[in-house]
């Protein structure tokens, strides 16, 4: 009779005992007969609850037939079985990447020759393979430079390190490294550019782990992208997204050009802003809200010094032993002289300690004369 009552029948007991598991119908049952792979509550919920508990793992899962590998699913996040066949095809299925670990270095790269180009990493914008160990050659027949751009920029940054080196030219000279990039440089965009028409990256991968890797654009300096609209004669080019964006993305402001109701030879501050005469562009003073006058210096105005990194500075601040610029520009091939302001503090320093050297005198000739009277 025990066993009968536990079986069929009461359901929508209100409260059960200690001991006692409450079904999700109602019913009570021995906490001993739960997760025993049997219903005893009629509606699964005494099994169903170990399930959620204990999802499967590879020592709970059964294992796989001939031709067929476990594996912890990247989607599913569950075990399954895979066909062999998808071991080693540079596509990763497991979780713990166990299905491309310890194969052969996945071959890529390639030779590009034209004056723009894309490429990316194997299977980007999925996980590129470990161990992945690829070279592109880029050489557009040009003498211009090339720039190169890395438009999404993810690898990974556990084990060993992912890397991308790249070269000016299509020599691997340690000499001619142009930049090393890593898991710390995963943001974008990121841009490169060499000294002549050949540029060579090198993207090497260790074998334990990945990521999403990265996509690059390449494209000779002055020559303009299908998408990209000339700026006129040789300076570059731009899209249709920075046309009328406040920012010159053109030296001579093409892109910013009869975008507002400002007159000729005046230039917004943004969208809808206030306008600016030329005469104010790069003079190292904001006069738009946003500073967008003072953005993309290609050229600076007379009186200052133009920064490597397109910035304006005045010309009074370079070789004074401050990084103005932000980027060294202004301090670099400087003479080895002492700074004014050195000087100054010496000189200041010097009067103040003769001005004490002077009342230390004074002190000393005091207390003389005093000793020599009280002897009288």
């Amino acid at each position: 009779m025990f066993l009968i009552f536990f079986f069929s029948g009461k359901s929508d007991e209100p409260n059960c005992d200690c001991d006692q598991f409450h079904c999700a119908n109602g019913k009570c049952i021995p906490e001993s007969w739960k997760c025993n792979n049997m219903d005893e509550c009629g509606d699964n919920s005494d099994e169903e609850i170990c399930a959620k508990a204990n999802p499967p793992t590879a020592a709970s899962f059964q294992p796989c037939a001939n031709n067929y590998f476990q594996c912890l699913s990247r989607f599913t996040k569950l075990y399954t079985c895979l066909p062999e066949s998808l071991k080693c095809d540079g596509n990763i299925d497991c979780l713990d990447l166990g299905d491309e670990i310890d194969c052969d270095v996945p071959t890529c790269g390639q030779w590009l020759k034209y004056f723009y180009g894309t490429f990316s990493s194997p299977n980007y914008p999925d996980f590129y393979p470990p161990g992945s160990n690829c070279t592109w050659l880029i050489d557009t027949g040009d003498h211009r430079k090339v720039i190169l751009r890395f438009t999404d920029f993810k690898l990974d940054g556990t084990g060993y390190g992912d890397y991308v080196k790249i070269y000016d030219g299509l020599e691997e000279n340690p000499r001619k490294l142009l930049r090393v990039l890593t898991a710390f440089d995963s943001h974008a965009p990121l841009t490169v550019v060499s000294s002549s028409g050949q540029i060579r990256v090198h993207f090497c991968a260790d074998k334990v782990n990945a990521a999403r890797g990265f996509n690059a654009t390449y494209q000779v300096d002055g020559f303009c992208l299908p998408w990209e609209i000339p700026c006129g004669g040789n300076w570059g080019c731009y899209t249709e997204q920075q046309r009328c964006d406040g920012y010159w993305h053109c030296p001579n402001g093409r892109d910013e050009t009869n975008c507002t109701m400002c007159q000729r030879d005046e230039f917004p501050c943004s969208r809808n802003g206030v306008c600016y005469p030329r005469s104010d562009r790069c003079n190292y003073q904001n006069h738009c809200p946003n500073g967008s006058d003072e953005k993309n210096c290609f050229f600076c105005q007379p009186g200052n010094f133009h920064c490597k990194n397109n910035r304006c500075v005045f010309e009074s601040w370079v070789c004074d032993s401050q990084d103005d610029c932000g980027d060294g520009s202004d301090e670099e091939n400087c003479p080895v002289i002492v700074p004014t302001r050195v000087i100054t503090a010496a000189v200041i320093g010097s009067l103040i300690c003769g001005l004490l050297l002077v009342i230390a005198l004074g002190c000393t000739c005091k207390l003389y004369s005093l000793r020599m009277f009280e002897r009288r």
